[in-house]
């Protein structure tokens, strides 16, 4: 079953805020001051701006949680994780602005293998957990 990743408004603000001050530079930008290595409307600029654009719409669009076959699948945009449901030891909910392959602060802190820990944050928090834990119920859910 997939489950897409929760968007809160702060991820909300980078992404379209990020999007806005590429759209303003090429439109009403003029040529910078000072020594810039890349400068915006040379070749290498457009380059380097289209790979930067192309991945936040990667992660945006396609960040996501598969479960099912004794798996969790994280797809972070170009980034991967599989995670076996039986190497699961605990699941807890946490807040936390640090980076992870969620697009929101309201996640889940899940603690796998040996002390590796990953955190994600799908739009149907219960139903992802309840699904894990009937796939393995020796998971320990913490609120």
């Amino acid at each position: 079953m997939y489950f897409p990743s929760e968007k809160d408004i702060w991820a909300k603000i980078f992404f379209y805020g990020f999007l806005m001050f590429i759209f303003l530079i090429y439109s009403f930008g003029s040529e910078p001051f000072g020594l810039q290595f890349i400068t915006y409307n040379s070749l290498f600029g457009y380059i380097i701006t289209g790979g930067l654009l192309g991945i936040l719409i990667w992660i945006w669009f396609r960040t996501g949680y598969y479960v099912g076959d004794g798996k969790l699948k994280i797809k972070y945009g170009p980034f991967r994780w599989t995670i076996e449901s039986k190497d699961i030891k605990k699941i807890s909910k946490e807040k936390s602005p640090f980076t992870a392959p969620s697009l929101s602060m309201d996640r889940l802190s899940i603690l796998y293998g040996n002390y590796k820990e990953i955190s994600i944050s799908p739009i149907n928090k219960k139903e992802l957990i309840r699904i894990l834990t009937a796939e393995n119920p020796h998971i320990v859910v913490e609120d």
